[in-house]
């Protein structure tokens, strides 16, 4: 059994495709620009909120407007930090997931390339207290797939790394287990297919949360 269960948040643990697409979309019209498609968004949203914008940004003015990047990103958080929790949910059966958890002494965390604020805002109003550490993106830190947050966590729970896994529904997040030489479990309720997370090296697959709280558990 696993001590401690690590977890992205946004298509792992919350439902949160709607709000980010409204964030964007918010956005993109600030510049007199197309909302982008669902299913793109859906993609490119995988791999983070910068590389998102930096995408979008690139596609439409070029590579070097940093400045536009910044208002770009100014205007998706003012919308998001608004309204982020309009539609944005657990999914079905991950509350009672973390209970199971909890009852059987595995430790959860989250760590998120969210920033820190919105990744502690949206963990305290979905799970209070049956997460106590909360990791999101701040100053200093480069974003996952760089292992050094992941690592830190494991070391502020004072556990080795073959006690802990990393759970996650993008390549991103197999990226960054690797990274820290830590289990690493796709999940296929987000952003990504078993195909392209089990091309990524996940260690494990979980289709439906009985068979993670089955990975986690029994192994």
């Amino acid at each position: 059994m696993f001590k401690a269960a690590i977890f992205d948040l946004d298509g792992t643990l919350l439902d949160s495709i709607e709000d980010l697409e409204a964030a964007c979309n918010y956005a993109l019209s600030k510049f007199n620009l197309p909302h982008v498609d669902s299913q793109r968004y859906k993609l490119l949203l995988g791999k983070g909120r910068r590389k998102l914008i930096e995408s979008i940004v690139e596609e439409f003015f070029g590579n070097d407007e940093e400045e536009v990047f910044e208002k770009f990103l100014s205007y998706y958080n003012e919308y998001y930090e608004v309204h982020m929790f309009d539609n944005t949910k657990p999914f079905d059966g991950i509350l009672e997931m973390l209970d199971y958890l909890n009852n059987r002494n595995v430790i959860s965390a989250v760590l998120s390339n969210k920033p820190h604020d919105f990744t502690q805002s949206l963990a305290s109003r979905f799970f209070n207290d049956k997460i106590k550490t909360v990791y999101g993106l701040q100053d200093g830190y480069e974003a996952k797939p760089d292992p050094a947050t992941l690592l830190e966590i494991i070391n502020t729970l004072n556990l080795k790394k073959h006690e802990c896994i990393y759970i996650g529904d993008t390549e991103i997040d197999i990226q960054v287990a690797k990274n820290a030489n830590v289990k690493s479990l796709g999940v296929l309720w987000g952003f990504r297919t078993a195909s392209r997370l089990e091309s990524e090296g996940a260690d494990y697959i979980a289709s439906t949360i009985d068979e993670l709280k089955d990975i986690i558990i029994n192994n």
